[in-house]
């Protein structure tokens, strides 16, 4: 008994530094819309020309099973209708400083004094402003003095804006979920029981822990169906099994059958490197088939070593979402799955 409320006090302890100042936040003020819509204003019209080739290496597709989904839903606005972008949860200004329009006015009141002075020394300069005109905002200034050169300048940014935006994005959603509350009750339960720490929404519920002995826990939220299962199997050198997808694919099957009904579609698999909590990740992209009832969709999930426990866990984010986008929905639950840790939390 000492241990669950030791653990409780610790967790609380914990939760009580993420959200720290978000009570103050008022949600009226929240920026509506998408974590994946963008708007880019350009203090030049004359920027607007080279624009598309920055966006092809700044956006990113994804394949859902067949369908095919922009990382970023990007709208361009010009100098004189630059506040429109307010409303945006991401904003990019493409500035060349000394153009001396509506934009420049706006953009140096949000410079501090060493942004203004690298502003005059460097070729290009990145700047990022927090919740510029509403909460859970991130904004971007990528600003230069001469045209071409700022540019070019962009266009080798792109990738690193791209991670950026998205890195932002995923800890506004935390943010968020923070304030709106977290499961702290299961997520100690969690803990005590199978060893392993994530920040749970309120809105996902507990579907299923350990049916019939299988390790694994479901979490549900419906309006569509969203799934998070944490599975994990025993093994004596998890760092090493990592490095077999062909047993790491036998995992991911047997826990979708197990836990939800359901096969894996094989034509459709991709695997990539990620990190996940923090830890070195395999990562697999795929689709999978109802047994039991006429449905399927995408998946994604994180296969992560434990050496200490002697475990290799699979970490899977799913959705059943007919006729809907899903990017965003992954998005979401690829920021809870961010939270994973095999650390006890400490206050």
């Amino acid at each position: 008994m000492r241990r669950v409320i030791g653990f409780a006090l610790a967790l609380l302890g914990v939760l009580g530094l993420f959200s720290c100042g978000d009570e103050a936040e008022n949600p009226m003020l929240m920026a509506p819309g998408s974590y994946g819509d963008v708007a880019i204003v350009v203090s030049d019209p004359a920027l607007s020309a080279s624009l598309p080739a920055f966006k092809e290496s700044f956006n990113e597709e994804f394949t859902f099973v067949i369908a095919r989904e922009p990382l970023f839903q990007i709208d361009e606005y010009p100098p004189e209708k630059w506040e429109l972008c307010k409303t945006y949860k991401n904003i990019l200004f493409v500035w060349r400083v000394g153009d001396g329009g509506p934009v420049e006015k706006y953009l140096r009141g949000l410079l501090d004094d060493d942004a203004e002075a690298r502003l005059n020394t460097a070729a290009g300069v990145v700047h990022t402003v927090v919740d510029p005109f509403a909460n859970f905002q991130f904004a971007v200034i990528v600003a230069g003095t001469d045209r071409n050169g700022l540019l070019s300048f962009l266009r080798r940014q792109a990738p690193a804006l791209r991670a950026s935006f998205e890195e932002q994005s995923a800890a506004r959603i935390r943010r968020r979920y923070r304030q709106e509350g977290l499961a702290t009750e299961l997520m100690s339960d969690l803990w005590i029981q199978c060893r392993f720490f994530l920040e749970i929404p309120a809105e996902f519920k507990l579907n299923q822990m350990t049916p019939d002995g299988y390790p694994a826990v479901e979490l549900m939220q419906t309006g569509p169906s969203r799934g998070l299962t944490v599975g994990w199997s025993q093994s004596s050198d998890p760092e090493l099994l990592l490095t077999h997808p062909g047993l790491l694919l036998e995992l991911r099957k047997e826990m979708g059958l197990k836990m939800h009904q359901e096969v894996v579609v094989p034509e459709f698999l991709v695997w990539k490197t990620d990190v996940i909590g923090e830890l070195p990740a395999v990562r697999l992209e795929g689709a999978w088939d109802g047994r039991n009832f006429e449905g399927g969709g995408p998946f994604w999930c994180w296969f992560v070593a434990d050496p200490e426990g002697q475990r290799v866990f699979c970490l899977d984010a799913l959705c059943y979402a007919p006729g809907r986008d899903k990017l965003d929905y992954f998005r979401r639950m690829r920021a809870i799955l961010q939270t994973f840790s095999l650390t006890r939390p400490q206050p």
